[in-house]
């Protein structure tokens, strides 16, 4: 099996496995319990926020609150800061996990200012942060790494210019495809809202994700009972979790350096590999939607978006399937979804070159000899589905 959609999801890290068994066997006390065992249990879990924040050098300003996983943390934050009436702002570019707790907020008059008219390269271009400052937004909410072009906006960037065009404008980024895929700058959590980040995007498992947000911030809970987490999310801790996210964090973080120089070597095979494909076919015109470049601040070399029209993303995906090959469309969230992608169409794609177009993600785990395999596949199934696609066309 190939495996090359680990922007949906990855495949556990062994060592993270080991940490999640031991503890679903000893750690099963409830934390909210006063007797030795709950005890021990919390004491677990207050040791996990300081390994937490020592890997990713989170200040003592900011909380880190455990939830249920990337998705989670953002409604969390979004509306808990914002509703009812706090003004927000995004890209238009964000995961749904963004943008539907934007237009929920919507639905009680607080509409959300789109800025995708200042979208560049699938990135925010910093001309937006006059038009923040004219419209008094409280929340600007962006990707650090888009989810499906993987294209970068940097926090540090974007909150100095914040500070200096809007400085009532605070930043909230979704951090889940960024851990362990690129290098956090500490000076950023200063600059921060609030940022999100999921165990199972990056080699840990799925049920568990972090919400790290300034404590001079008031959130309204949107999960009520125990008031467990500060009074900010209820819910009993899920200890053998926690201790498995701690160890996923730890590796990812130590090893940034060494997964994003393979993560290039697999990224510029791939694309040039395209290329190659391209300039033999002469039907297949690749037309790359992430950028090609080799440069971390503006582009993750881990998620690589390319159209192919005529051919469909999705019947090329299940041809790729038989092979045991498995990519993606675009996020998971929407991949059962017969609209086009609205990140794709947003950088300006039209309907027909949204569909035919597949994301290839990358983590640690793949090797070069798999993206050979995949560009061997992906022509032969090109080929073979071609004529069907054009004779559809042409028959328009």
């Amino acid at each position: 099996m190939i495996y090359l959609d680990n922007a949906a999801t990855t495949p556990m890290d062994s060592r993270v496995t080991g940490v999640l068994k031991e503890s679903i066997d000893s750690d099963f006390a409830n934390s909210g319990t006063v007797y030795s065992i709950g005890l021990d249990a919390r004491r677990k879990i207050e040791q996990a926020q300081e390994d937490i924040a020592r890997a990713l050098n989170i200040p003592s300003t900011h909380r880190i609150i455990f939830t249920s996983g990337g998705s989670e943390a953002n409604n969390l934050f979004i509306k808990g800061l914002c509703f009812p009436d706090k003004r927000t702002a995004c890209l238009g570019l964000e995961h749904p996990s963004v943008r539907e707790p934007l237009n929920y907020l919507e639905s009680f008059g607080n509409d959300s200012l789109s800025l995708l008219e200042f979208q560049t390269e699938g990135r925010l271009d910093l001309k937006a942060v006059s038009v923040l400052n004219e419209n008094r937004v409280r929340l600007l909410c962006l990707s650090h790494i888009n989810n499906e072009l993987g294209t970068v906006n940097d926090p540090v960037k974007i909150s100095g210019a914040l500070k200096k065009g809007s400085s009532g404008t605070r930043l909230f980024m979704d951090g889940v495809q960024a851990i362990g895929k690129l290098k956090l700058d500490a000076s950023q959590w200063s600059e921060l809202a609030g940022y999100s980040i999921s165990a199972h995007k990056c080699h840990g498992p799925k049920g568990v994700g972090l919400l790290i947000y300034d404590s001079r911030l008031s959130l309204e809970p949107i999960i009520h009972g125990g008031s467990q987490q500060h009074g900010v999310r209820s819910g009993t801790l899920p200890v053998p979790l926690i201790r498995a996210m701690v160890e996923t964090v730890k590796i990812a973080v130590e090893c940034t350096d060494e997964t994003l120089e393979h993560l290039r070597k697999l990224n510029r095979r791939l694309i040039k590999g395209l290329i190659d494909l391209s300039a033999r076919l002469d039907s297949l015109n690749i037309r790359f939607n992430s950028l090609s470049v080799d440069d971390v601040g503006r582009q993750s070399p881990a998620i690589v978006n390319f159209s192919f029209s005529p051919v469909e993303g999705e019947v090329l995906l299940h041809h790729l399937e038989e092979k045991e090959i498995f990519v993606g469309l675009g996020s998971a969230c929407s991949a059962h979804s017969k609209e086009p992608s609205k990140i794709l169409t947003g950088i300006g794609l039209s309907e027909e070159e949204a569909r035919c177009s597949l994301r290839i993600s990358f983590s640690k785990t793949n090797t070069v000899e798999e993206v050979d395999r995949f560009l061997e596949e992906f022509a032969q199934a090109y080929e073979v589905l071609y004529p069907t696609f054009h004779n559809k066309l042409a028959e328009r």
